[in-house]
């Protein structure tokens, strides 16, 4: 087992006799010296739930991850719609977060396909929207395709573990929200300088997280070498924003009149994708409609 100082992050393996220990243990960082407490009642693998991670980019895969790790859970991740899908089917994971613009399957495709499976009950489903222009949306999606809960890309250090905590199978919630009670605990039974000080870490972390995720979707971006494929990989993230903030006037739309039943939508999406990649500038709008065109047809299928 790895046991992590909450101060400077420095790993160690614990020994076969440590891990024999149960109960509340106070160790001291050999690195920085300072002194916490780690609960050893933890749950053996088998009774950790199973959450899946679908997102295209394994950069914010690992920031899930990391946000992830105060819950004693396993994690299994996908990066293409098909094949979290078959995991799914397999695994039947206790929660799915799944970004809405997976390649393949779309994010809301899938949730669709696993609210519709009756053996799938057990199975909580996050979404994940991109937000192309977080000032766009000041509203929840009319509705989340039989998602449990969405979450906004920019908000996940700071919200998802307590949406993934929410949405856990009751024994296990109990199992996570107590271990993360006495770790808030241990935290605040001094006022030490030193556990101030990691308050305000914890702060600065998750703004560097927040700002990790940004610079990782234009990584993404940018890692693609031909301007015509980055436009249609962006006006698929854009789409893809644009179904989730709009499914119920989704149901009205058609190839022919998406331009003006989602005119606003349509046009700031033209103006973003044309600001994010000026080489396509004059392409912006073809790039936008066969999107949402390929979005139509999908919901048609």
């Amino acid at each position: 087992m790895i046991v992590t100082c909450p101060k400077c992050k420095t790993n160690y393996k614990l020994r076969d006799d440590v891990l024999a220990i149960s109960g509340q243990k106070k160790l001291r960082c050999n690195k920085c010296g300072y002194i916490f407490v780690y609960n050893f009642n933890l749950p053996i693998e088998g009774e950790q739930p199973l959450i899946l991670v679908a997102h295209d980019d394994y950069r914010v895969v690992n920031v899930i991850k990391k946000v992830l790790e105060p819950i004693k859970c396993r994690i299994e991740t996908a990066f293409e719609g098909n094949e979290a899908y078959k995991i799914v089917l397999s695994k039947k994971p206790a929660i799915a977060i799944i970004d809405v613009a997976l390649t393949g399957l779309f994010g809301f495709e899938l949730c669709e396909k696993i609210k519709k499976d009756p053996q799938l009950n057990n199975v909580k489903v996050i979404l994940v929207a991109s937000i192309y222009d977080r000032t766009r949306y000041k509203r929840r999606p009319q509705n989340l395709y039989g998602a449990d809960d969405y979450i906004e890309k920019h908000h996940i250090p700071d919200d998802l573990c307590n949406k993934v905590i929410s949405l856990l199978p009751e024994n296990k919630k109990i199992s996570v929200e107590r271990d993360l009670k006495i770790q808030k605990e241990i935290e605040d039974t001094s006022l030490l300088k030193d556990n101030r000080d990691l308050l305000l870490e914890k702060t600065k972390d998750i703004l560097k997280e927040r700002d990790e995720i940004r610079k990782h979707e234009q990584a993404s971006l940018e890692a693609i070498p031909e301007s015509t494929n980055r436009a249609k990989k962006l006006a698929r993230l854009i789409i893809s924003d644009i179904a989730l903030y709009n499914q119920e006037v989704l149901d009205k739309v058609t190839p022919d009149n998406f331009k003006e039943i989602l005119k606003l939508d349509f046009e700031d999406a033209v103006k973003y994708l044309s600001q994010r990649i000026p080489e396509i500038k004059n392409d912006a709008q073809n790039f936008i409609e066969q999107a949402f065109i390929e979005l139509l047809n999908k919901r048609k299928e």
